[in-house]
């Protein structure tokens, strides 16, 4: 962060933050940790008013993430499938997610915005194991306050060395340009990998009456289930509701 993105923070905060946080809830990799780290510098000198921008931030996460929490009571498990195609590694995303709530329930989401992915898919899997609304807002509320929060705070404890460092960045110049651009190439590539990856897998599939008749003709086949327990277990009992 430079000193000019610290002037141009101090005069457009309240537009600026509550956006990033947004493209966090979309699952856009923005930076919002140095700006809310350049926030916290900015009001140690009295140019930021703390508690109103945590209001802000929070009113602003509650709106989104509830729209989110709706949509997986209503959609379940095809919101999960559409919110993991915005992520580089989906499977991973939608995995990680399911473990935390399973561990720890609505719990989860105080941690959710420090872990990258998960502060994205959280809301509609509350949705999903139809977590109480008020419930859901409570920890909604103290998972961004505690995420934004703890990051104000420690630009304003270190608001010194917050003003170094934008200094030596300003100094950097060429080479931070040169390093998001291999930052942004090594995102390219990889999901580029990742769309050839799963091209390779469609054209590899099989029909389920195929397979049946491989292992009626006593072929001998491997069958492998990559499901999670609770995957598995969720698709189990909606087998059994279909045939009840």
């Amino acid at each position: 962060m430079t000193p000019e993105t610290l002037q141009v923070l101090d005069q457009y905060a309240f537009v600026i933050l509550p956006a990033l946080l947004v493209a966090e809830q979309f699952g856009i990799p923005l930076p919002a940790v140095p700006a809310l780290l350049g926030f916290g510098a900015l009001a140690a000198h009295g140019r930021g008013n703390i508690p109103l921008m945590l209001s802000t931030m929070a009113a602003v996460a509650l709106i989104v993430d509830f729209a989110w929490y709706e949509l997986g009571r209503r959609r379940g498990a095809q919101v999960l499938r559409g919110l993991g195609h915005l992520s580089l590694e989906p499977d991973l995303c939608v995995q990680r997610a399911e473990e935390v709530f399973g561990r720890y329930g609505a719990r989860g989401m105080l941690v959710a915005k420090f872990v990258p992915g998960l502060t994205m898919v959280l809301p509609p899997l509350a949705g999903v194991f139809a977590v109480g609304r008020a419930r859901f807002a409570a920890y909604e509320l103290a998972g961004v306050l505690l995420w934004a929060g703890t990051w104000i705070g420690v630009g304003y404890a270190f608001s010194d060395a917050v003003a170094v460092i934008a200094a030596g960045v300003e100094q950097l110049g060429l080479w931070l340009v040169v390093v998001a651009a291999l930052l942004g190439a090594y995102i390219v590539v990889k999901f580029l990998r990742r769309r050839r990856y799963l091209r390779r897998l469609r054209r590899a599939t099989i029909s389920p009456e195929a397979l049946e008749g491989r292992l009626d003709a006593g072929e001998d086949v491997s069958i492998v289930d990559l499901r999670t327990p609770r995957e598995a277990s969720r698709r189990a009992g909606g087998a059994g509701t279909r045939a009840a």
